[in-house]
C-alpha cells in the first residue's frame, strides 16, 4: 500500500495525528485521548451549564489547540409540553408498575435529585442554552448525539466550529449530508447507547458512497475496539472510528469499579437494547432494570421524555443505593475487546498499532517493517 492508511481526511482537516474519535463522559478521557493524538469527544447532555462551562475549560487548558468537542441531544421525535401537562399524559398503569417493582425489589426513593436536567421535558430548552454555551467558550466540534444538527450550521460555522452528526439510518444521512453537517457518523446496531436497527458494515459502505464528491466526512461506529476493526472501517472508506464503550474501562473514566469489571466479563449478547431508561432504543448491559421491563406483565415503556420521567426517581434510587444488580451503563457489543483496565493513551496506540498490522499484512509486507 502507497502511503499512510491511517493518515485520512479527518487527520487533514482536523490536525489529529491518528483517525480515532472517543466520546466519554469523563474529561480527563478527552484529555487523555486528544493528546495522544486523537479527537475526544464529551457527552454533556443534560449537564448543569455552569459545570459544562468549568469541564470546557479545563479541557481547553490541558489540549491547547488539538481538536475535541461536545456532544449534546436535539432528539428530533420528542413529546413537548409544560412538566405538569406531561406528567398527566403518563398513565397509572405505568406508575403502579414503578412502584410494585420498587417495594418488591426494596428499591429506595433517592435521598436528593440528581443535578441536571438528565433526559427529561426540559432537555430540548437546554440543549439550546448549552450550544449558545458551546458557541461562547469557541468550541471546536458540536456533535449531535441524536437528532439532525442542521439547524445550528449557520451560527456554528460563522465562529468556525465543525459540526457532526450521528445517523443510525441511510435517510438521516442523506439529510445531513445534503444540509452540508461536516462530518457524520454512520452508527450500526451494535453500539452502545442510542443505537438503530441496521449492523455497523451494511450502514457505513452505503453513508461512505453518499457523501463521495462533497466535503462532509465519513465515520464509522458501533461494535468497534480494536485495531482490525479501525483498519476495516478504513477499507470501507471511512475517515476514521467513532468510538465509546472501550473508554468506559480505562483508568481515566469515572465509571464504578463493579461496572468496570462487569464490562471486561462480558460477552457480546451481554450488550442488549432496551427503551425503558430513555424511551428511545438504547444499548446498555444487561440488568435487573432491563429484564424487569422486559418481564411478562411489563408495560412497554413510553416516549422520550415520559419514560426519563417515569423513571428518573427509581433510577436515581437505585444508583445511591448502589444495588448493583440493578445498575447498568450503556455498552456495545464491543465489550468483547475489553480485557482490563488500561490508560485511555494506551488504547488509542494499541487501536493504531493493531491496525498498522493490518494494512501491513494486507500490503504482504512484514509487521513493522
Amino acid at each position: 500500500m502507497t502511503g499512510d492508511p491511517l493518515h485520512t481526511r479527518l487527520c487533514e482537516e482536523y490536525g489529529c495525528e491518528v483517525p480515532v474519535v472517543a466520546f466519554a463522559h469523563t474529561r480527563d478521557v478527552i484529555v487523555a485521548v486528544t493528546n495522544a493524538g486523537g479527537i475526544g469527544i464529551l457527552g454533556a447532555a443534560g449537564q448543569e451549564t455552569e459545570t459544562l462551562r468549568a469541564s470546557i475549560r479545563w479541557i481547553k487548558e490541558r489540549v491547547g489547540n488539538k481538536p475535541w468537542g461536545v456532544d449534546l441531544l436535539v432528539p428530533a421525535s420528542f413529546v413537548e409540553g409544560n412538566k405538569e401537562d406531561l406528567e398527566a399524559m403518563i398513565p397509572q398503569g405505568h406508575r403502579d408498575f414503578v412502584d410494585s417493582m420498587m417495594k418488591e425489589n426494596g428499591i429506595p426513593m433517592p435521598a436528593t435529585k440528581r443535578a441536571g436536567v438528565g433526559l427529561g421535558p426540559e432537555l430540548l430548552r437546554h440543549s439550546r442554552e448549552q450550544l449558545d454555551l458551546l458557541l461562547e467558550e469557541e468550541v471546536p466540534i458540536f456533535a449531535s448525539g441524536l437528532g439532525s444538527p442542521a439547524f445550528f450550521l449557520e451560527r456554528a460555522h460563522a465562529q468556525g466550529m465543525k459540526v457532526w452528526g450521528l445517523v443510525g439510518l441511510p435517510r438521516q444521512a442523506r439529510r445531513q449530508i445534503e444540509a452540508g453537517v461536516d462530518c457524520v457518523i454512520a452508527q450500526g446496531y451494535d453500539s452502545g447507547g442510542h443505537s438503530g436497527t441496521i449492523g455497523t458494515f451494511t450502514l457505513v459502505p452505503e453513508v461512505v458512497q453518499m457523501a463521495e464528491g462533497t466535503n462532509t466526512l465519513v465515520l464509522a461506529g458501533g461494535g468497534i475496539s480494536t485495531g482490525r476493526q479501525l483498519a476495516a472501517s478504513i477499507a470501507m472508506g471511512a475517515d476514521g472510528i467513532w468510538t465509546g464503550t472501550i473508554w468506559l474501562a480505562t483508568h481515566e473514566s469515572e465509571t464504578e469499579m463493579f461496572i468496570k469489571q462487569r464490562l471486561i466479563e462480558a460477552q457480546a449478547e451481554d450488550a442488549i437494547q432496551s427503551r425503558a431508561t430513555s424511551g428511545k432504543p438504547i444499548r446498555q448491559l444487561r440488568s435487573k432494570w432491563s429484564d424487569a421491563w422486559k418481564a411478562p406483565g411489563a408495560p412497554d415503556p413510553l416516549p422520550m421524555p415520559l419514560q426519563p420521567m417515569l423513571v428518573s426517581d427509581i433510577q436515581e434510587g437505585i444508583r445511591q443505593a448502589k444495588m448493583e444488580d440493578w445498575m447498568t451503563t450503556p455498552a456495545g457489543q464491543s465489550v468483547v475487546g475489553i480485557h482490563s483496565i488500561r490508560p485511555a493513551a494506551e488504547v488509542v496506540y494499541s487501536l493504531v498499532e493493531g491496525a498498522q498490522d493490518m494494512f501491513d499484512r494486507m500490503s504482504g509486507a512484514p509487521a513493522g517493517a
